[in-house]
């Protein structure tokens, strides 16, 4: 069968205004219902007909409809859920010309429009965010509708899914705010209803709402990406709604009026960058933002995706990543998702969502999916995209890699509400643990990332409410290569500093574990400070301190992440710099948007939940290394190690003035790392050079140089040999 989302494949049915068109047409549903005899169709159908019973059952039950439609936070299975699910409804009805089922879909859209007369909520709610469900609904059902009620229902479409969100978004004044979640909702609603009830008989002439509501779907498309793919929004916000508007990128290309995939090419990089973002084991990703690590249900997106860019690792991203895991917070009572939103496994590794959608692109199943170690042509390692600055690393792409996102903060106007003060703020995953988190929502000050501080006080403090931070970082250097990757941060105006600058490295390599390095340098007032290098951990890990290093005890599998600090000589500054390190229980911020106990907000997580660290961190342990001196101007060492084994050697090298250097010696191989500040001489032991930085790694046994980078490197002698840069 031919692609039944190629561009144009449903302009003959609208031009006829017939009816199916928006997701599929009359063959496309006779293709459906072979599907679901066997294979993966007939699994998904199975549990498409499980999921929707209740609601059939309690819309047949119901003397009156109309509350049932009304939707309401925290509904159990039923409930609550008509509205939200009605497209389900509606699918089941149609391939198996279920009575039950369309007349359950038939009420539900029949009680739409009472229910928009009531409350101005209810209006707004069924109006402007209910993402297409009813147009789709609507759709699937058009020849089995009574005339009285299918009018009823395409003038309201007509009237308050289409024009009055309209009015709404153009009043908000959409295209300066093109890339944020909430004019989306309505824009994607808006064009979702107009295509399912264009030219039918009633429905007034949509042609200058059309013209509008494609240019606000192309400028989204542009605006809630970056260049490379990643989303504006972060990981949470940014990864949901892409979810959402998928089927309207769909329905518009197969109406023949903007192919996505060709006209913004940030859309068809969305999924690989994503992917960039997977923890190492894959069913989860790793946070970025003000939300969680939350993926939607990506059933339509990433299966399109993986179908027009002929990338099969998004159908590995897709069977492996698992949503919901309620990172809004527990107050929003979602646990019950998982019975709502219900994932199905058809095959080792490999689980959809349960819902149309996984049927509507079960063609785009058929390839099997590809593990990024697997890609050809090879799946880099690093990504980076510059306009909002970040940038993620990992030493392969094997479960038990070593993975470092880096966040260099910058903050695009068009989506704009959810900035944290998160310049040069890391998270890190290693040997299968997240041991350095980012801690979500209600962490938006410097003091809730993993950053310097300057005498234990947050650059900029709130008031204790919610709201986006205003101040800028700039993330001005990225430098991937084969042995060690390097990016850098610019935070001064978060940090409020005369300048905050970090560097951060991951080395990689057989040999040893990939490790990460960071070199601080923070100037609060050209004075003495006490400089906090801080380090929120996994909820569920445990920290142990030493005089000079520290161990993170992983959640999961109980491996390490050993910590080691440098600082500069003693002979440099009027008064040797010191180290000090503590560990405490960091809590969540803005207390005035939750209710302000962080304790009670952690516990309610955890009952409900189970795992903490993907969502808003409400608590959670913090290694805190206390620096002062005269600037703080120091490296750090984050080193993992499973378990069994012993900890790497670490040894402050003597190096010259403006420079750190360390010996880091492993069971096999042994590194040393030399840093300068500005003048780029880089002697310690037996290496002299000439650039930024350099590592130089040798097999122990026999003093080998068997791996060496640079940057901005001229010259490299190891001993008496010269190294070929």
């Amino acid at each position: 069968m031919a692609n039944p989302f190629a561009f144009g494949s449903a302009a003959a049915l609208y031009r006829e205004h017939a009816h199916p068109r928006l997701l599929c047409d009359s063959a496309g549903l006779e293709h459906l219902r072979k599907q679901v005899r066997t294979g993966y169709g007939l699994t998904i159908m199975e549990a498409l007909r499980l999921k929707v019973r209740p609601i059939v059952a309690e819309m047949l039950a119901a003397k009156d409809p109309v509350p049932l439609v009304r939707l309401r936070r925290g509904a159990e299975v039923g409930t609550g859920l008509a509205l939200p699910f009605v497209a389900d409804v509606a699918m089941v009805a149609v391939l198996d010309d279920d009575a039950d089922a369309r007349e359950a879909a038939r009420r539900i859209l029949a009680a739409v429009p009472v229910v928009s007369r009531g409350e101005k909520h209810d209006r707004i709610s069924l109006g402007f965010s209910h993402y297409g469900t009813i147009g789709i609904a609507y759709d699937l059902l058009h020849a089995h509708l009574p005339e009285t009620e299918r009018s009823a229902i395409a003038a309201w479409l007509a009237e308050f899914s289409v024009r009055e969100s309209l009015d709404v978004l153009t009043n908000l004044r959409y295209l300066r705010h093109a890339g944020m979640n909430i004019p989306m909702d309505g824009m994607i609603t808006a064009v979702m209803s107009l295509l399912a009830v264009e030219g039918d008989p009633g429905v007034p002439d949509l042609a200058k709402e059309k013209a509008t509501l494609l240019q606000y779907l192309e400028s989204t498309l542009n605006a809630a990406f970056g260049p490379e793919g990643y989303p504006n929004e972060d990981i949470g916000y940014g990864t949901e709604m892409p979810c959402l508007m998928a089927p309207a990128v769909e329905a518009v290309r197969r109406a023949g009026l903007l192919d996505a995939y060709a006209a913004c090419p940030r859309w068809a990089k969305f999924g690989r960058a994503v992917l960039h973002f997977a923890q190492p084991w894959g069913d989860r990703l790793s946070n970025t933002g003000d939300y969680g690590a939350d993926f939607g249900v990506t059933s339509t997106i990433l299966p399109r995706l993986a179908q027009e860019t002929h990338d099969p690792t998004l159908l590995w991203l897709h069977g492996l990543t698992t949503y919901p895991i309620a990172c809004s917070g527990p107050w929003a009572d979602r646990s019950h998702l998982q019975v709502v939103y219900p994932e199905l496994t058809l095959a080792k590794d490999f689980r959809v969502p349960v819902d149309l959608f996984s049927l509507l692109t079960l063609d785009a199943l058929a390839p099997a999916p590809v593990h990024p170690s697997a890609a050809s042509p090879r799946l880099p390692t690093q990504f980076m995209d510059p306009e909002r600055g970040i940038v993620s690393f990992r030493s392969s792409w094997k479960p038990d890699a070593t993975f470092v996102v880096f966040d260099g903060a910058h903050r695009s106007a068009a989506a704009q509400g959810h900035a944290h003060d998160s310049g040069g703020h890391f998270s890190l995953s290693a040997l299968g643990e997240y041991f350095a988190i980012d801690t979500g929502r209600y962490s938006i000050e410097q003091e809730h990332h993993n950053v310097v501080i300057v005498d234990g006080k947050s650059g900029h403090v709130g008031d204790g409410s919610w709201k986006a931070s205003r101040y800028q970082a700039t993330l001005a250097g990225y430098w991937p290569g084969d042995f060690v990757d390097t990016a850098h941060v610019v935070y001064s105006q978060m940090a409020d500093c005369y300048w905050a600058k970090r560097t951060l490295g991951l080395v990689k390599g057989d040999e040893a574990p990939g490790y990460v390095f960071t070199v601080e340098d923070v100037n609060k007032a050209d004075d003495f400070r006490e400089f906090w290098w801080l380090l929120n951990v996994h909820p569920d890990s445990a920290i142990e301190l030493r005089d000079a290093s520290a161990t993170v005890v992983g959640a999961t599998h109980g491996h390490l992440l050993d910590v080691h600090f440098a600082l500069p000589a003693e002979r440099e500054y009027p008064k040797p710099h010191t180290l000090a390190l503590q560990q405490n229980v960091q809590l969540a911020g803005s207390p005035k948007e939750y209710g302000g106990d962080p304790h009670a907000s952690a516990e309610q997580y955890r009952k409900r939940i189970g795992n903490l660290a993907y969502g808003p961190v409400f608590e959670r342990p913090r290694l805190v290394a206390k620096v002062a001196g005269y600037n703080g101007r120091f490296m750090s060492l984050l080193l993992p190690r499973l378990k069994s084994e012993a900890p790497a050697r670490v040894e402050r090298l003597p190096s010259l003035d403006g420079s750190l250097a360390v010996r880091i010696t492993f069971a096999k191989v042994e590194d040393t790392l030399v840093w300068a500040y500005e003048h780029r001489l880089l002697e310690a032991g037996d290496v002299v050079a000439r650039g930024n930085w350099c590592v130089v790694r040798r097999d122990r046994a026999s003093g080998k140089v068997i791996r060496h980078a640079m940057h901005d490197g001229t010259r490299l002698v190891v001993g008496k040999q010269t190294v070929s840069l």
